[in-house]
């Protein structure tokens, strides 16, 4: 998507612009939602491949528990 800025959504509704604001809002929409988007791929990528080790603990803790009974 185009770069649109704060600044160039106002500039379009001041101007009455509508296709222009409309472009740059969803535009600037778009690239917030997909770099959230991407940051949370990121973490649970990181957690698939390196799980917490504390959580890794208390599985196996359970699993023998489970084992004994």
């Amino acid at each position: 998507m185009a770069d649109y800025s704060t600044r160039n959504i106002i500039d379009y509704a001041m101007d009455d612009n509508g296709v222009e604001f409309r472009k740059a809002l969803y535009g600037a929409i778009h690239d917030k939602v997909s770099a959230h988007i991407e940051a949370a791929k990121e973490v649970i990528a990181q957690n698939l491949i390196s799980p917490d080790e504390d959580d890794y603990e208390e599985e196996h803790q359970e699993s023998e528990e489970e084992s004994e009974e």
